[in-house]
């Protein structure tokens, strides 16, 4: 397993309903049948949805009935997972709302496998706020690939990135950014220091290799339900996602 760290928390990185996020991203989190990896992050990012196991250290002032949300837990397992996508029915019962359920975006992006996450919002004493069940499905299209969640909580957490438009009444946000992976015992150059401080980049420490890779997003809540679509050194542009997510709001 490798760990990863963020250690900065700039303006304009993905927002966290997390919606993650995700990632989220919300690290650069690579899964398959065989692995799963951890992440924690210190940034807004729902990515990590994709892991088995997952820490959000949230940049943003979230508030809940019973404290304020600094922390987000998120973990799976293979037992979660799907490969076929699901009846609503099913999903129902084991999360506890209704989510959108999409066999193939009008784009051409088809649902690949899914998984059922658990969630924990904890405050600064990692007391428990919130406990929820969500969903992270994953679309794909000639290589390319789309992470679609859906999570449902209590908590007041506001979207971060530009709102961009709105379909329906319902506001749609944009975000983005460069997310520069490092091995552990990395050290900043006087260059990285200053692309850290101004926000350009968002350092993640653990992995074997230095990489460089550009996270966006679309988010937005209908129905009490955030909605996240995500890529990471995806082909799709802006517009593009936009377009997934008014379908998503017309379904």
């Amino acid at each position: 397993m490798k760990h990863f760290e963020n250690k900065s928390s700039p303006q304009g990185v993905l927002d966290a309903d997390i919606s993650i996020i995700c990632d989220k991203v919300k690290g650069h989190i690579q899964s398959s049948e065989n692995e799963r990896k951890v992440c924690t992050m210190t940034h807004k990012t729902k990515i990590a949805l994709v892991a088995i196991c997952a820490t959000l250290i949230l940049g943003i002032t979230a508030f809940a009935a019973s404290g304020i949300v600094t922390t987000w837990y998120s973990s799976s397992s293979h037992a979660d997972e799907f490969y076929e996508l699901p009846e609503g029915e099913k999903l129902y019962d084991e999360i506890g709302y209704k989510v959108v359920l999409i066999d193939t975006f009008e784009n051409g992006y088809e649902f690949n496998r899914g998984h059922v996450v658990n969630n924990r919002l904890a405050d600064d004493g990692n007391n428990t706020v919130e406990k929820f069940k969500s969903t992270t499905f994953y679309y794909e299209k000639d290589g390319d690939r789309v992470i679609y969640s859906q999570d449902k909580f209590e908590a007041d957490m506001p979207f971060d990135g530009d709102m961009v438009c709105s379909e329906n009444g319902v506001d749609i946000y944009y975000n983005t950014f460069v997310n520069k992976f490092v091995p552990a015992d990395y050290e900043l150059t006087e260059e990285d220091k200053r692309a850290e401080e101004s926000g350009e980049l968002v350092f993640s420490y653990g992995t074997d290799t230095v990489e460089i890779i550009t996270v966006q997003s679309v988010s937005f809540e209908k129905d009490g339900i955030r909605h996240s679509l995500m890529q990471m050194d995806g082909k799709l542009i802006r517009e593009e996602l936009v377009a997934m997510a008014k379908e998503i709001i017309n379904k």
